[in-house]
């Protein structure tokens, strides 16, 4: 019972929480730049939903429970994007960080029941964050609220100098975020191995990699033919067993960075080589950042305030990360 109690119960720094949130505000900026020429042709009334598609009649049965629908000829489609914009923006810098974090949640799941027939992987994945998000504490840390918060209460401590961290909040709600997002390493591994035999012979990544469609590399599917195909049958087996142990090790203390590194870099690596999938992989990096601890997060502010030293800024104050992260020196 204290096991689960402090599983679920404990009180924690949000800080690794914050920077999902971060992340989550930054891919959705990219989704809607990226999206931006083609938005009308993707969500407007009269783009991609009024062809004679022959999953038409469905398309069009969800797109009525968007508020996108509910709101033609009142709203401009290119409206909703700039709403996109700003909820994005918010959410990015923690302004007002719960409304926003609710405010982007409808837009997401507006935008995927408007037109579902271009909804991939990144949106359901932030999506998925933005609902737990809602009932987060993700805006106490790397916020505008916290850095108002904060100057709040050193005013009305009378200009003394005190730590004016906000109280840490139980967990509950950021355990229930990792657990949904390990759910999808569980979930996705066994479908591979029941669809596709390759990733058990240690084939699947040649093909991956030998495809024009997918791979931007093209010269290393001349490697993966050589060797007795021992470099193909290693990325493969690799691949499944990273996604295979990261659910597992990721709750042991010892092996919780060095797994979560490991599985953002495959992530990073597949974003690199495979243009066509880059914000999902991307939004799976965002979604490991919670699981790193505030330390991994607290030695990377040193590193790179004795960089910056290296560098030549000299006026950097000692105190610097712990302002940043929600409280005052």
């Amino acid at each position: 019972m204290n096991g689960w109690n402090r599983f679920w119960f404990s009180r924690a720094d949000p800080l690794p929480l914050s920077m999902t949130r971060i992340g989550v505000g930054v891919l959705w900026l990219a989704v809607l730049t990226i999206t931006a020429p083609n938005w009308h042709r993707f969500y407007g009334f009269d783009g991609m939903l009024s062809l004679g598609d022959s999953d038409l009649v469905e398309l069009r049965r969800l797109s009525k429970t968007s508020l996108m629908y509910l709101t033609d000829g009142v709203l401009s489609i290119s409206f909703w994007w700039w709403i996109g914009l700003v909820l994005s923006i918010c959410v990015t810098i923690g302004f007002h960080t719960r409304l926003a974090t609710i405010g982007l949640f409808v837009f997401t799941s507006s935008l995927i029941q408007r037109n579902s027939s271009v909804v991939n992987g990144e949106e359901l994945v932030t999506r998925m964050l933005l609902f737990y998000g809602c009932f987060s504490h993700w805006g106490d840390r790397l916020s505008i609220d916290a850095w108002i918060r904060n100057r709040k209460l050193a005013a009305d401590a009378n200009g003394f100098a005190k730590d004016t961290c906000s109280p840490q909040p139980f967990v509950w709600c950021w355990r229930m975020m990792q657990i949904n997002f390990l759910l999808i390493y569980a979930i996705s591994l066994p479908n591979k191995f029941a669809q596709d035999m390759d990733w058990l012979t240690g084939d699947a990544l040649h093909w991956t990699i030998a495809s024009d469609m997918w791979w931007t590399r093209g010269w290393l599917s001349e490697l993966t033919l050589g060797f007795n195909g021992i470099l193909r049958k290693s990325l493969t087996w690799s691949t499944v067993l990273l996604e295979g142990l990261f659910p597992i090790l990721v709750y042991f203390s010892r092996t919780r960075v060095p797994i979560t590194l490991c599985i953002m870099g495959l992530h990073l690596g597949i974003a690199f080589c495979i243009p066509g999938v880059t914000l999902f992989t991307l939004s799976m990096v965002v979604g490991s950042a919670m699981f790193l601890p505030l330390s991994a997060y607290t030695n990377l502010a040193e590193f790179l305030r004795c960089g910056l030293r290296r560098a030549g800024v000299r006026n950097l104050p000692e105190n610097w990360w712990h302002a940043l992260r929600g409280g005052t020196p």
